[in-house]
């Protein structure tokens, strides 16, 4: 949305005192609130299920500690 200005600047005439054109700000607000809703959905819809069943594939027991190999193993023979 933020492009169609620059690459049409007759369809966004400068209209206000400061010469900006209000067709041309409407885009960029538009564009920034339709991203913003867009990242929240995908935040929502994919990132926190995805967040909540890694979590909750840890044992509440080993929360906070690693696993570490048994170092009295030797391989190789």
């Amino acid at each position: 949305m933020e492009l169609l200005p620059r690459v049409f600047p007759s369809w966004f005439p400068p209209t206000g005192a400061d010469q900006a054109s209000g067709r041309a700000l409407w885009l960029d607000v538009m564009g920034a609130v339709q991203l913003g809703l867009g990242a929240g959905y995908l935040l929502r819809a994919h990132v926190v299920p995805a967040a909540a069943r890694i979590l909750s594939a840890i044992p509440a027991g080993d929360r906070g500690s690693f696993a570490l190999p048994d170092p009295r193993i030797v391989s190789g023979r």
